[in-house]
């Protein structure tokens, strides 16, 4: 079953946790700044306006910490909208302290700098050029301060003949060379902050995500190991059993010769020993071969009549409809040995849930091969649907949950998928595709 993997919440929801306690810091500092001017420095500011745009930012922190404590996960849009929340609060404190001459105008690039490392650039680079374009507006609307930019302040107030001789980070058009350069810094910093650093975001979330991938991979491999270890003990203890049951069999007929319905129960189960003994030998011959790293080649209209041929043999109770699509190609195909067992796994599942009505359709191009099984069984339920693939988990009674765990770990090993879904006339499609690369054609 393929498995498809969304984007978690949880990580943004943690950066705006962080993001909280930067803003709770920020307003303090902001809160103790204010304070000073008043009691130590005596500046005219407007403290009530300063004031408001406090409050509300306080207001909004408060509302979202209570947010996330309710709605524990978040997106990465809302993160965004909380980011710029910021920039518009740092736009307007700046607009009542001096606009662009505030030195704290550089506080600008803390909440870039957050979104560079925690945001794809879709978001990125739309906070850089809104924080842009509210920094440059600073320079035509502010409430201007003469103890913010002394130097602007003492030269506006000179003459021409004055402004002639004054050093050269004075005021030109009303605006200082010196504020000037800060703006110049900040679109430096700025597109560097967002090229450089959400590049380099992005690669750790890229290597993440495959490290958790090879993580995941690496149990899989555990797991089959460890199964594999079992089922080969297993295969070998079954022989001498089996040996003995063909032996007790050929005796048992010797005995009842004149039995005719003894008989025909007897034939039966003398073929279902000797199949069982046949898929004992093949599994060492597989072995062999793969110990080898010699796969014959084998035609695809000959490899799915074999599978289903000996399922058949194992199941008889199973009443099954085979269609081969006869626009299908002639390809040569060298399956590793695992995938036929793969494929009567998925056979198996199907005459479980019901013998009767079983129709596989298989088809093929030179590049892939589907392969499509419909039961009339009871279907999936929508809880156990989510659970199926892992290892020890079954939507049947008195199953063990490996068989399709082990189908899905050797596709996905080769580059196929199973995709599971119900039938609206009732039952089970089972669909597998798994391509054909040159090499196996």
């Amino acid at each position: 079953m393929k498995l498809q993997q969304s984007l978690s919440l949880s990580a943004p929801a943690e950066n705006l946790r962080r993001l909280l306690t930067v803003r709770g810091l920020f307003l303090l500092v902001v809160c103790a700044t204010l304070g000073f001017c008043y009691w130590s420095l005596h500046l005219a500011l407007p403290y009530e306006s300063i004031l408001w745009v406090i409050s509300a930012l306080t207001l909004i922190n408060f509302t979202t910490v209570i947010q996330l404590k309710v709605k524990i996960k978040t997106s990465q849009t809302a993160f965004f909208g909380q980011l710029l929340i910021d920039v518009v609060a740092i736009t307007l404190l700046l607009f009542f302290t001096g606009g662009a001459d505030n030195p704290f105008v550089s506080y600008y690039l803390v909440p870039l700098c957050i979104a560079a490392a925690t945001l794809p650039k879709r978001f990125t680079w739309p906070l850089a050029l809104i924080a842009l374009t509210c920094y440059t507006s600073l320079f035509f609307w502010n409430m201007p301060l003469t103890d913010v930019a002394p130097m602007a302040s003492e030269h506006n107030g000179m003459s021409h003949e004055g402004m002639a001789h004054a050093p050269i980070n004075h005021r030109m058009s009303g605006i200082s060379i010196h504020t000037a350069g800060m703006w110049f810094n900040f679109l430096i910093s700025a597109a560097l902050i967002t090229f450089f650093v959400v590049e380099m975001a992005a690669s750790l979330r890229k290597q993440d995500a495959e490290l958790a991938k090879y993580r995941e991979d690496a149990l899989h491999d555990e797991q089959l190991l460890a199964i594999a270890t079992l089922a080969a003990g297993t295969a070998h203890e079954l022989g001498t059993p089996l040996s003995t049951i063909k032996t007790l069999i050929g005796e048992m007929r010797a005995d009842n010769t004149g039995n005719s319905e003894l008989d025909d129960d007897l034939t039966l189960l003398q073929t279902q020993v000797a199949h069982c003994a046949d898929t004992l030998s093949h599994l060492n011959e597989r072995a062999a071969q793969l110990k080898d790293g010699v796969v014959p080649a084998i035609i695809l209209d000959t490899y799915i009549h074999k599978i289903i041929d000996d399922w058949s043999l194992l199941r008889p109770e199973v009443t099954v409809d085979l269609t081969v699509d006869s626009s299908s190609p002639d390809v040569a195909c060298r399956f590793d040995p695992t995938i036929a067992l793969a494929i009567t796994n998925l056979l198996n599942n199907a005459a479980d849930a019901n013998p009767k009505d079983i129709n596989i359709n298989a088809r093929w191009t030179h590049a892939e091969f589907i392969l499509s099984i419909k039961d009339s069984g009871p279907g999936i339920n929508d809880a156990i649907q989510k659970k199926l693939g892992k290892a020890f988990n079954s939507h049947k009674g008195s199953g063990r949950g490996l068989g399709l765990f082990l189908t899905q770990a050797t596709l996905s090993r080769y580059g196929g998928e199973v995709t599971l879904s119900n039938r609206q006339s009732g039952g089970t499609h089972t669909q597998l595709r798994l391509p054909i690369s040159p090499t196996e054609s």
